[in-house]
């Protein structure tokens, strides 16, 4: 698997779960829906982003080494 395949991995599930999380939080308004998206939620997006910037720099180095190396 390819970075940019993990990438597109990770956005679509990114994408699922901020879709299932949307219809959700549209019922559920109380405290423990508050507390559930900054514990869990919040974090795994924040972990997402994270490792998608990662992905990127990956590509980034990988890219200049295939360039460096002469193999396009």
């Amino acid at each position: 698997m390819s970075l940019s395949d993990s990438k597109a991995r990770m956005m679509s599930a990114h994408r699922d779960l901020m879709n299932a999380w949307f219809r959700v939080s549209e019922a559920w308004h109380d405290d423990t829906a508050r507390h559930f998206k900054e514990r869990s939620i919040e974090p795994v997006e924040r972990q997402l982003r994270s490792a998608m910037n990662a992905l990127d720099q990956m590509e980034e180095t990988l890219r200049r080494v295939r360039n460096e190396c002469g193999d396009s």
